[in-house]
């Protein structure tokens, strides 16, 4: 009976390494080190966020970029957002708090991981639509700007579970339309 099993077994085996493979082969890609284009890592859970280094300058950070997960640039002086941020593709918690800053650029979407920005103490008015895209954002600290009014988008950040728009020039009924359209989160004013 063994030496049946070990025929059936060498003749599989056999035919297996004769047959004509059909498969197809697919094209080779091109090497993500060759990419032009830096793509964005996963997006770590609290856990995995708190073990991460902070970078305090942008200097430092763009020593090693594809290590920047967290970033503060508090009192900076920055009067306006800075431009390399948008190559820092793994940054999920952003600090730009006590600055001058009065607009929040459209290509803050280039950070698809971003999940904590604190904007405090600046001098915003508006938030780009771009903002939108911003889809594993979970707090938003606008406390101390220049907001007269939220965008209808608001609404669309699902994961959003705490927004700050204390000291802003916002009325009881914008307060009151925000929280209607984030039932979920924790909206201070």
């Amino acid at each position: 009976m063994i030496r049946i099993l070990a025929l059936f077994a060498a003749l599989s085996c056999s035919f297996a390494l004769n047959a004509q493979d059909t498969t197809e082969v697919a094209e080779p890609t091109q090497p993500s080190f060759m990419s032009t284009e830096l793509e964005a890592g996963p997006v770590l859970n609290s856990i995995q966020l708190n073990r991460q280094k902070w970078f305090y300058s942008m200097d430092e950070a763009m020593r090693q970029p594809d290590k920047v997960y967290k970033l503060s640039l508090t009192k900076e002086k920055l009067k306006a957002f800075p431009y390399d941020l948008s190559r820092l593709k793994n940054l999920q918690v952003l600090n730009l708090s006590g600055n001058k800053i009065k607009e929040i650029p459209g290509q803050i979407a280039e950070l698809p991981n971003l999940q904590i920005v604190i904007l405090t103490n600046n001098k915003i008015r508006t938030l780009p639509d771009e903002m939108s895209e911003l889809e594993n954002l979970e707090a938003l600290y606008l406390g101390n700007n220049n907001l007269a009014a939220m965008p209808g988008w608001i609404g669309g950040l699902s994961k959003l579970r705490k927004l700050d728009l204390s000291y802003n020039q916002l009325s009881e009924y914008e307060i009151g339309l925000v929280r209607y359209r984030l039932p979920r989160c924790d909206v201070s004013h």
